[in-house]
């Protein structure tokens, strides 16, 4: 297999060059729109080593970046680097259950019973006080299990436990930026699941390639497994927009590391910066806190409607792939920015870790809702793409192209053709998530094992989804 692996593009008429690690194989390769935004990406002052370029890479006309796209820094944050939509993220429930239990009819009502508890966009009233949201911003899903019915066993299944540091000075500071009454919109969006691409899907696992890592991880052929994908709601992109609102009106000398260009970076170190990295923190425990409040719902329907109260469906994993963060990485402490990546540390990195151990990172790789997905194990060639694997298959056509190449009755048909039954809110054009308009998985699985970024453990089939 033929693998692309690093080049420098041109991004100016001097002679700086922008140094650009591909992870792909020839058929993978970026267009031409892609890679001019990955030059330009890659060669804003600040930005250290070249960006790592991952196999689902794609350019989306609402973004700067490419999703697919990694990129370090040791003094410099680019909050551009990634979507507004930070800690957007995945996680995967496993179950004892065999996936035939689950025929149509009680599948209606399962779904009908999630659809009613967890909303697509706000709850019509709050679920929580304003001193709970404040600990949840504080403690993100630790804050459950302190206060609510979540297991602790979840939390080591999680990215940082579940929780990133948020001093408690800080909501005041944060507050000065971005004013209450935004904030405020965590008590009635925390639970929700979204629109556009965020889902909730029941899958079968149908193959198996890694018996041994598939035993520990408690992944049987046959069985159901649930994924689930959001991430901090109105509340992180808020954040985002207004910081970066005020980054771009009032470029303070001091903290501006450089403004020339479409990706401003700014001085890591600079106060007003500190407390932008304090609000990624609270809108990614409120992200950890949201997935995990989901959970138990998921957990909670099951139970009842199986009238299994003791049915354990325990979190395999956790993992944001929206975030910016200083992280280790090969022995040195980094300000990393993954767009469309997720944190998946080398095996040999993770001797000490309760679950994963002798095995690796599990990770989620979606296909679309109309083809397989895949439980996957990080691999020793993360080293090289700064810990981080792609979050999915990636796009082939952005949103409005695929909203006018396909109708939301074609995509019905298709999935009803594939026996997929499709739940839905009502408020998003689901033709946007054509199963089509997304890059062949197999392909991207394979050039993640021709780079050695990960090997995989088992293939899911989709039964049932829950969209927009």
């Amino acid at each position: 297999m033929k693998r692309v692996k690093s080049c420098s593009a041109a991004v100016s008429s001097k002679t700086q060059k922008a140094h650009i690690s591909y992870f792909l194989t020839p058929e993978l390769m970026p267009d031409r729109t892609t890679r001019q935004q990955l030059s330009l990406l890659a060669g804003t002052p600040g930005v250290e080593g070249p960006v790592a370029v991952l196999p689902d890479v794609h350019w989306k006309a609402k973004n700067l970046a490419p999703t697919g796209t990694v990129v370090i820094s040791r003094r410099a944050i680019v909050p551009a680097a990634v979507d507004t939509g930070i800690s957007c993220g995945m996680r995967i429930i496993t179950t004892p259950l065999p996936a035939s239990l689950f025929t149509e009819t009680l599948l209606d009502v399962v779904f009908g019973q999630l659809k009613a508890r967890i909303p697509c966009h706000d709850h019509a009233e709050p679920v929580v006080t304003r001193e709970a949201l404040e600990g949840i911003f504080l403690k993100g899903a630790c804050w459950l299990v302190e206060k609510m019915d979540l297991p602790a066993a979840d939390l080591p299944a999680m990215e940082n436990e579940g929780c990133l540091p948020v001093e408690a000075a800080t909501l005041e500071n944060i507050s000065r930026w971005v004013s209450w009454k935004a904030l405020n919109k965590g008590l009635q969006c925390l639970g929700t699941l979204g629109d556009g691409n965020h889902f909730l899907e029941f899958q079968a696992i149908e193959e198996v390639y890694h018996p041994d890592a598939a035993r520990h991880f408690g992944l049987e052929k046959g069985h159901l497994v649930i994924m689930l994908h959001t991430g901090s709601r109105r509340v992180g992109s808020k954040l985002m927009k207004t910081f970066l609102s005020l980054f771009r009106n009032n470029r303070q000398p001091d903290l501006v590391y450089h403004d020339a260009g479409p990706f401003m970076s700014l001085n890591a170190d600079h106060p007003v910066a500190r407390h932008f990295v304090q609000a990624l923190h609270l809108a990614t425990n409120f992200a950890f806190a949201n997935r995990s409040w989901i959970t138990q719902q998921i957990r909670a329907v099951l139970r009842e409607v199986l009238k299994e109260d003791c049915l354990e469906l325990p979190l395999l994993v956790d993992c944001n792939h929206v975030s910016i963060k200083q992280e280790v990485i090969n022995g040195e402490l980094l300000w990393v920015h993954r767009h469309g990546a997720s944190y998946a540390p080398p095996p040999s990195e993770l001797n000490h870790h309760p679950y994963f151990a002798g095995q690796g990172q599990p990770l989620p790789v979606p296909g679309s809702m109309g083809h397989s997905s895949y439980i996957v194990l990080s691999d020793e060639g993360t080293r090289e793409s700064y810990y981080s694997v792609n979050h999915g298959a990636g796009r082939v056509l952005d949103k409005p192209v695929a909203s006018r190449q396909f109708t939301e009755q074609e995509v019905a048909r298709q999935l009803a053709r594939q026996h997929i039954r499709l739940y839905r809110y009502g408020t998003d054009n689901i033709a946007e998530q054509a199963p089509n308009s997304f890059k062949d998985i197999t392909a991207v699985l394979s050039a993640m094992q021709t780079h050695r970024l990960a090997t995989p453990v088992v293939r899911l089939r989709p039964l049932a989804v829950l969209k927009g």
